[in-house]
């Protein structure tokens, strides 16, 4: 006889998980405008009804799917953080390669909140507030990193290193995974070598 720990868990995902689920693929897949919430609650199994119980719009839908991408990104740097707390150049190159893996799995289509600001103009969008508020935590952990590292200008080392990973997504568009996608970690290494040569000179 199993015992309950030995019982696997049958019960079923809670429908706004569902929801998130459906929408994150399709938009993922098709882009956010091309989407309706007939399509999400097909995918979802969920009905209309239930899904607007649990979200006012699609664009307070599409707000949760980036809320979560941006938590588990989030929760990743702390991660390496903690399994690197006393080299924070292990930490940046950490965060990088995971960058780098991410756009070699197969089915990758770009950074799925880039690939979503992109379609929406308005700045007070669910969706862009979401993306700057995700996007200003990860830039303030990378400065925070580089000045324990050392380097002279921790601000403008965070910033490269943000405009070279946010380069891969878009560019990968174009130019898929043998475009500056594989050159991700050289990029940021040399980038990394050239801010140690120029505090060294000056």
């Amino acid at each position: 006889m199993k015992t309950k720990a030995q019982t696997p868990d049958l019960a079923p995902r809670p429908a706004s998980d569902r929801l998130i689920d459906a929408a994150t693929e399709l938009f993922y897949q098709h882009g956010f405008r091309a989407i309706g919430v007939d399509d999400i609650a097909a995918r979802s199994g969920v009905t209309k009804t239930t899904l607007y119980r649990y979200f006012e719009s699609k664009d307070e839908l599409a707000a949760a799917c980036l809320t979560r991408l941006a938590l588990e990104d989030l929760d990743e740097l702390v991660a390496i953080a903690k399994r690197l707390p006393d080299d924070p150049v292990a930490q940046i190159r950490a965060v990088v390669a995971a960058a780098a893996a991410k756009v070699a799995r197969p089915g990758y289509r770009g950074w799925l909140l880039s690939n979503l600001e992109a379609e929406i103009s308005d700045q007070d969008h669910p969706i862009r507030r979401v993306g700057k508020l995700y996007k200003t935590r990860l830039r303030d952990h990378l400065v925070e990193t580089a000045r324990h590292a050392g380097f002279a200008a921790p601000a403008s080392l965070a910033d490269g290193l943000l405009l070279l990973v946010e380069g891969v997504g878009a560019s990968w568009h174009s130019l898929g995974a043998v475009g500056p996608a594989a050159n991700l970690t050289l990029n940021c290494e040399l980038l990394m070598q050239g801010h140690r040569a120029v505090a060294h000179a000056a």
